[in-house]
């Protein structure tokens, strides 16, 4: 008989309890349905408020922590979205959303990696996600994966009218990036017609203004020519490194002209032969005419951010019409692409010079170059700078120096189809020998500055040249001491 009590009462006590955590667990979800409600309406203060609430009664309870971990999300808190989300995740990955919330949160956090790799999770599994197959298609884009997001910008472009322009936007940046220039501006002229967003339009052209330059890129041939006449305060008497200048002013008529054809013209790889022709002609000091030409051989060759490439170049330079300098160059240079915004060049070039007029000037010459060009976020101009060491060496003693080399430049586009450009240029030159006749060993400091504003004139390939351009040369050689200041006006032509 006390047995069957003792059974009958263990039995009583297990359905109070069970009574007693249904009854609490009844009252954690009343919090839990206001806390939805509130979510709903937009009141997050409050949906947070009787969630939190609603755990204090259950915090195992998944579906509590999902619907609190998407409150935080909504409210930016995404540390605190993470907690919670991540608990409901362990509780039950089979909610349902709690994988695209998740998801989304990650890519909130700008851990795309994490976010792509659900995105693409919950695509094959709910292909009709819309909005999972446009956030995915960003997180794939951050991370560079051009050729799978574009896939997923495409699907959702298709599936819905009001991601459409958002969706073409960002598969035609995809597309250029992966060098189909004809998709990429198929698409982002869709935007420029259709997106409802101004911004969006003014976006979509800013990009086809990248397209046309990509597409003057990839064209075999470029021609550049310039015409210009100019004022010199103190004409150069050597066209090259001597710095002997003749103490008088003239005008001058200047004339430039390059072109080069890419025999072999592949986005990866390109070969080609160019030509360079520069010529003054004094108005009375017809004596010291120059004439330059150079030939130039090269290949290139493009992996991803960097870019390989050679060059052979013959030099040869004529003075009042009779033969001066033949000089040879091999150029190899590497240049990286660290970011979109941030470039740098590094190149080295040898020299083999043959004076025809002076032996003892004859010799070889190693330069050393690297520059840097950083982008201005406006993507309206930029910033450069570079730095440079020369050694050269020749018949004669006197003729050996090594220079060091610094620049500084910027460039921006202007209003009213304007281009400035200001550049500071310093040279340190130091002779290794003393000099045979003035039994000093020679060391020279010179400064340059330069300022030209351009403006397009009638057509995009033609434009107006303003240039000023002031060099002082400081030498312990009171010879080689000279100042020199130069005003251009030129007519270019680039095709």
């Amino acid at each position: 008989m006390s047995k069957t009590i003792h059974i009958a009462l263990m039995i009583s006590v297990f359905f109070c309890f069970t009574l007693v955590s249904s009854a609490q667990e009844d009252k954690g979800r009343a919090y839990y349905d206001f806390g939805v409600f509130a979510y709903e309406d937009g009141d997050y203060g409050d949906a947070e408020k009787n969630l939190k609430k609603a755990l204090e009664f259950n915090p195992n309870n998944s579906f509590y922590n999902h619907y609190l971990g998407k409150t935080y999300l909504k409210m930016e808190r995404y540390v605190e979205a993470k907690n919670y989300l991540s608990k409901a995740w362990e509780l039950n990955p089979d909610i349902p959303g709690l994988k695209y919330d998740l998801a989304f949160l990650h890519y909130k956090m700008e851990n795309y990696s994490r976010a792509s790799e659900l995105f693409e999770e919950i695509v094959k599994e709910e292909p009709e996600n819309v909005l999972a197959h446009y956030h995915g298609g960003i997180s794939l884009y951050k991370e560079k994966n051009y050729s799978k997001a574009v896939s997923l910008f495409m699907t959702a472009s298709e599936m819905s009218p009001t991601i459409k322009a958002n969706g073409y936007y960002y598969a035609g940046i995809c597309y250029l990036k992966m060098g189909d220039i004809d998709k990429a501006e198929e698409l982002l002229k869709y935007v420029r017609d259709h997106a409802d967003s101004e911004s969006l339009r003014e976006y979509a052209l800013k990009w086809l203004r990248v397209i046309e330059t990509r597409k003057k890129e990839l064209r075999p041939y470029r021609l550049n020519v310039k015409l210009g006449y100019q004022y010199d305060s103190n004409v150069r008497l050597e066209p090259l490194d001597e710095d002997i200048y003749a103490d008088e002013d003239d005008f001058v008529t200047v004339g430039y002209f390059s072109g080069k054809y890419n025999l072999i013209n592949r986005q990866d790889y390109v070969a080609g032969v160019g030509y360079s022709h520069y010529q003054r002609l004094h108005n009375h000091l017809e004596e010291y005419d120059l004439l330059g030409s150079i030939l130039n051989f090269y290949g290139q060759y493009r992996k991803g951010p960097m870019t390989f490439s050679l060059s052979y170049l013959p030099h040869f330079y004529w003075v009042d019409s009779s033969r001066y300098i033949r000089r040879q160059q091999i150029k190899p240079e590497i240049s990286w692409k660290i970011t979109d915004s941030f470039l740098t060049r590094f190149s080295y070039s040898y020299y083999l010079n043959n004076h025809l007029q002076d032996d003892d000037r004859d010799g070889h010459t190693n330069e050393l170059s690297l520059t840097t060009y950083y982008s201005l976020k406006s993507r309206r101009g930029y910033l450069f700078g570079g730095i440079g060491y020369e050694d050269k060496t020749a018949s004669h003693p006197d003729r050996y120096y090594d220079q060091w080399k610094v620049k500084l430049g910027f460039y921006h586009k202007m209003p009213w189809d304007l281009e400035l450009n200001i550049s500071g240029k310093y040279y340190s030159q130091n002779y290794d020998h003393v000099d045979s006749f003035y039994l000093v060993q020679r060391e020279d400091r010179k400064y340059n500055g330069s300022v030209s504003l351009s403006r397009k004139l009638y057509y995009e390939w033609l434009r107006v040249v303003g240039e000023l351009s002031y060099t002082k040369n400081s030498s312990n050689i009171m010879d080689f001491e000279y100042k020199r200041k130069m005003a251009t006006l030129s007519l270019t032509a680039r095709f």
